[in-house]
């Protein structure tokens, strides 16, 4: 069974190295690399370029600087394994990482393999709401979490190893409108599709969180970020009722919970990051389809612990914006 490895690469020289080297030295060597260089300025393309020429399991794609999403999709067309598997180019995968994940599939043969990670570099292991250690169908698996949304457990692409037929039969790729976060609607999509999926609960990926160049680390103006989020919002929402997920799990409520307590000060800290006013910031916020309708899904159910942070989620909910002013 050959797994096929898509690495997307951006600008990530003090960390490729690092990456690569916990790719090809896996203990299990049935598998290809797809590097995809989106448009990198700094040295990464020389570090790839290096690997290329000392191991043949490698290629080396470069393309425009067009995304993550799009590097993704570059991998993900080229790529010829009976399942493909994800690593960002500022983590790593553990030795045994492709072991493991044949060995169960030999064990089980489903559509998909997720499993859990530690966090680079404190170490700490992350956890699943959703059950593990058998094989469900995605139905199942859903209704075993209350926080589909909240819970992270589908909001990383590199934690699931999944069969290739599965996607190009369903035509499943990356949207490449969206440049941020893209993953949880990409793995939505799986789950729509897939007939069996198996969680383990191995710790098999090491996220890095300490790359302060990381999107989920930028502190400028980023001037995709609104749009992005509105395409997944839809998404996510069309997915939920195609599947009627609502039906076994609070999917839609988590994800306006969700999109309250988390978008709302993302998205205001970006817009007072492109100069607009305090008050201007929150009003333009505050006009967002999905933060609207988040707040008509919540209505006026109490989702925090005090009662301070509810009453600024009812200042958000009437537009009281001398009162937000105050606090955001």
């Amino acid at each position: 069974m050959m797994i096929s490895i898509i690495v997307p690469i951006y600008n990530v020289a003090p960390y490729l190295e690092k990456c690569l080297t916990s790719i090809v030295e896996q203990t299990y060597k049935d598998i290809e690399i797809v590097c995809v260089n989106d448009g990198s300025t700094d040295e990464s393309v020389g570090i790839v370029e290096q690997f290329v020429n000392r191991y043949s399991r490698i290629q080396l794609i470069n393309q425009n600087n067009s995304g993550l999403a799009a590097a993704r999709s570059t991998g993900l067309a080229v790529a010829s394994g009976e399942y493909v598997l994800f690593v960002d180019s500022d983590d790593y995968i553990n030795q045994d990482t492709c072991q493991v994940l044949s060995d169960i599939i030999e064990r089980i043969n489903v559509d998909v393999l997720g499993f859990t990670y530690k966090t680079f570099p404190n170490g700490i292991k992350s956890c699943y709401s959703m059950q593990t250690n058998q094989a469900l169908t995605p139905l199942q698996l859903l209704s075993s979490t209350r926080e589909p949304q909240s819970s992270n457990d589908m909001c990383f692409v590199w934690r699931y190893m999944i069969r290739r037929d599965l996607l190009v039969n369903n035509k499943i790729d990356f949207n490449k409108d969206v440049r941020i976060g893209e993953d949880m609607i990409f793995i939505m999509e799986v789950f729509s599709k897939a007939r069996t999926i198996y969680l383990t609960e191995h710790a098999l990926y090491n996220y890095r969180t300490d790359n302060q160049h990381s999107l989920m680390h930028e502190k400028a103006y980023n001037p995709y970020m609104e749009k992005s989020f509105s395409i997944m919002y839809d998404v996510k929402k069309r997915l939920i009722k195609e599947n009627a997920w609502d039906e076994i799990t609070p999917f839609s409520f988590d994800l306006a919970e969700y999109t309250i307590k988390q978008y709302f000060q993302m998205f205001l800290r970006n817009r007072l990051a492109k100069g607009d006013s305090h008050e201007e910031a929150i009003r333009g916020v505050l006009r967002l389809s999905m933060i609207q309708d988040a707040c008509q899904v919540i209505g006026f159910r109490n989702v925090y612990s005090n009662w301070k942070e509810y009453v600024l989620y009812l200042c958000m909910k009437f537009q009281i914006v001398s009162v937000l002013k105050r606090y955001y």
